[in-house]
């Protein structure tokens, strides 16, 4: 296999490099970004087992203003074309995508590269147009009769009115197509949702606006599914801790588990929105009724792909195996109550404890007004310790994320991950 990887910014570019670097005989990624951060803060682009690094032009603007559609725009032709001089330079006969401005703009180019002779591990994209559209995600587990929060699309400010008149509030309105929580706001007032909406709307017509679904906890169901739509692979761990990065709430801790909910509804969803591949179905576990509720379908492997390959499940070999007409192979059986972590996530999370908390004290102390809605105050510090504690250290199986370790053999990417984080983590809390 000669293999192209794309959106290195991605950590899960560089865990599928990790699973196919055996098999590869060489390896080529691409870059993006006018400034050296933005090219080099993908862990993927500083790994050594990189055979050689091109820099293509960014054609994201197209996608996140919402414009998808069969034929490319003049932005995503130069890219594709910067991929086809690539390919024939490089001999590649494999490109392996795992954003989703990349999985759909190749999507809807596989016929061409295949032409070629370059198989593209990405779904079809007349089923990718409904995953990539949220509303039309919504749509389809509705038909299946997979629980969905309350929600409508809303394109015009009469419409929002009437709309929230039926959706109670709070509200989140959210681009129809996005990645990583970009733009999503959560608002509690009428009027403050009228400038939200303004604002989303400019930036991608018509977002969809939901009710607040107040969370439990967090239920993921990681897919791989093949060409006639069966599951090949299905992990949904059980969430220990999660951690508040604005309106998101990422799973810190989770742990292995053979007891899935909903596990027909959710091959009724697979066949109902007609797309294969790696994916992550995402739900939160509503504090009312118990209920998982659907937020989105992620058509692609995640940053999360490593509690699967750490369990011994190569999902990115057997996923390359499916696209090229290959039978899968045997896929192992992962073990029951395997705790799951990733200590740079964690030390952050404590760190960003320490921080909020001594503010909160600090304020309290000069009088100031504290706020016990803030997202730290859920998170009390000796009680993080303890869980820590007793997920670090006990006799329990464990696995630690495979992005932390290789500072012997392949030292660059988990040193410029904790740089990035970091630096993330700042900029966060300055803006």
């Amino acid at each position: 296999m000669k293999l192209l990887l794309t959106n290195t910014q991605e950590d899960q570019a560089y865990l599928i490099l990790r699973c196919l670097r055996h098999e590869a005989s060489r390896i080529v990624v691409t870059q993006t970004g006018a400034s050296w951060w933005q090219r080099w803060s993908g862990i993927a682009a500083c790994s050594r087992f990189v055979n050689k690094r091109y820099r293509v032009p960014d054609f994201y603007a197209d996608w996140r203003a919402g414009i998808v559609q069969a034929a490319n725009t003049p932005g995503e032709e130069r890219y594709i074309r910067r991929i086809e001089e690539i390919c024939a330079a490089e001999a590649i006969d494999t490109i392996f995508p795992s954003f989703d401005p990349e999985v759909y703009v190749f999507s809807k180019n596989t016929a061409r590269f295949a032409a070629q002779g370059i198989v593209v591990v990405a779904p079809d994209f007349e089923a990718l147009t409904r995953v990539l559209d949220k509303s039309l995600t919504l749509a389809a587990a509705r038909k299946v009769k997979f629980p969905t929060p309350e929600g409508t699309v809303v394109d015009r400010p009469q419409a929002l009115t009437a709309a929230i008149e039926t959706i109670p509030g709070p509200w989140v309105l959210k681009p129809r197509c996005n990645a990583h929580g970009v733009n999503i706001v959560m608002v509690s007032e009428p009027d403050a949702l009228l400038d939200a909406f303004t604002r989303l709307n400019n930036l991608q017509p018509s977002p969809l606006l939901q009710t607040h679904v107040p969370a439990q906890t967090k239920r993921n169901f990681y897919l791989l599914v093949n060409r006639e739509l069966e599951l090949v692979s299905l992990f949904s761990p059980r969430v220990l801790r999660t951690r508040s990065t604005g309106v998101r709430s990422p799973c810190a801790a989770v742990e292995s588990s053979h007891a899935v909910p909903f596990v027909e509804e959710v091959k009724a969803l697979v066949r109902e929105t007609g797309i294969w591949g790696g994916m992550t179905v995402q739900t939160i576990v509503d504090a009312r009724d118990g209920q998982p509720k659907l937020m989105e379908i992620n058509p692609r492997f995640g940053h999360n792909l490593w509690y699967r390959t750490e369990l011994g499940i190569n999902e990115p070999l057997i996923l390359a195996r499916i696209a090229r007409g290959e039978a899968p192979g045997e896929i192992p059986e992962f073990e029951e109550g395997v705790i799951l972590l990733d200590p740079l996530w964690d030390l952050l999370h404590l760190l960003g404890q320490c921080v909020d908390q001594a503010g909160t004290w600090l304020r309290s102390r000069l009088g100031g007004r504290t706020d016990d809605s803030d997202p730290h105050a859920r998170d009390a510090i000796p009680e993080l310790l303890r869980s820590f504690r007793s997920e670090y250290f006990a006799s329990r199986p464990r696995r630690l994320s495979p992005l932390n370790r290789g500072f012997l053999s392949d030292p660059l990417p988990p040193l410029m991950r904790i740089l990035r984080v970091f630096v993330e983590a700042l900029q966060r809390r300055s803006a």
